[in-house]
């Protein structure tokens, strides 16, 4: 399945990389966008066009923090009407809940969950099926974006409990620190932000909510249309919980507020199966832990579900040409299996 999102997902690109002294119509062309792109909100491009643009711009102007940068151009202003929907809530766990249940409609490049639990909330994000160099970037970006969108509500002394990147660190966290606080962590087990229950509970000032309801109505309606919803969702949630559990049909299930039955119906009926999309979801997972993080394989093979490394690094092999270890050793851009290109 393809991934499509709205150019407004450009918006800044073509200042920034202008100030960088590069040109922009030049990158969008390297990175097979239309130029266009750049100048329109509403032009459709393709998952791998958006990660090919950010990872040529960073080489471009060589700028490694290219994403974080971007942020600073952007905020979620990006989300169009998804945002005035989070504008419409009473409180910061509503936006972020109403962001995580439509943000599919902006795109299914990528993915937002918002887990309530006793200290607060986590929010995760990342993104489905997609391994290529700007990955990182795009990680980043939408992260960055976040925490701008917190800080626009709870104030710009606000802080998260904790930011978690499940890359490697950078040699210079200058950026990074200013971006997302002092507690910031890499090699983690996903990328999220963590809410204390104060920030959950923080009221959205700019409530209207007779507009939110007449747009939830309509974003509601287009939902409805979207045959993939099933899918996405249970990608996400699989994505969240595999660190974690074993991430069984009935545990899915029951975090989709759904009976297993139910679901497997749903993805049937969408073309798939659970195992076949958990499987997915491992494989993806075992290729970003391996290229971004600087975790040990044993402790990736944990993570992931293998009862032994040599398990994980035979899976790894027939489904990837290499082992885990050869492939930590090669450039990123010759990865044998799935890339950008291909999204």
């Amino acid at each position: 399945m393809q991934s499509h999102l709205p150019s407004i997902v450009l918006t800044g690109a073509a200042a920034l990389l202008e100030v960088l002294g590069a040109r922009p119509e030049l990158v969008a062309s390297g990175a097979g966008l239309p130029e266009l792109a750049l100048r329109s909100a509403h032009v459709p491009i393709r998952g791998g066009q958006m990660l090919r643009f950010l990872s040529l711009a960073a080489d471009v102007t060589q700028c490694r923090n290219f994403g974080l940068r971007l942020a600073e151009y952007q905020g979620l202003a990006v989300l169009g009407p998804i945002l005035v929907m989070m504008h419409g809530t009473r409180t910061i766990g509503e936006a972020m809940e109403t962001l995580a249940e439509f943000y599919v409609l902006h795109t299914s490049m990528s993915s937002v969950r918002a887990a309530r639990n006793e200290q607060g909330m986590v929010l995760t994000y990342d993104l489905e099926n997609a391994s290529g160099p700007g990955e990182i970037q795009a990680i980043e970006l939408g992260l960055a974006n976040g925490m701008q969108y917190l800080r626009s509500v709870c104030g710009t002394g606000w802080r998260p409990v904790v930011v978690q990147l499940r890359h490697a660190s950078p040699a210079d966290r200058t950026l990074h620190g200013r971006a997302f606080g002092a507690s910031l962590h890499f090699n983690q087990d996903r990328n999220a932000i963590v809410l204390d229950r104060d920030t959950v509970m923080h009221p959205v000032t700019q409530f209207r909510r007779n507009a939110h309801r007449v747009l939830e109505a309509h974003l509601r309606r287009e939902r409805t249309q979207i045959g993939a919803l099933w899918v996405v969702r249970t990608q996400t949630i699989i994505r969240a919980l595999l660190p974690f559990t074993g991430s069984s049909l009935n545990t899915i299930a029951r975090a989709l507020a759904t009976s297993p039955r139910s679901l497997q119906r749903r993805l049937l009926e969408a073309g798939t199966t659970f195992d076949e999309l958990r499987e997915q979801v491992r494989q993806d997972l075992a290729v970003k832990y391996v290229r971004q993080s600087n975790l040990r394989l044993a402790e990736i093979s944990e993570m992931l579900g293998y009862s032994q490394q040599s398990a994980f690094s035979r899976a790894f092999k027939r489904l990837r040409g290499v082992t885990p270890r050869q492939l930590r050793a090669v450039p990123h851009e010759v990865e044998p299996a799935r890339s950008a290109e291909q999204l």
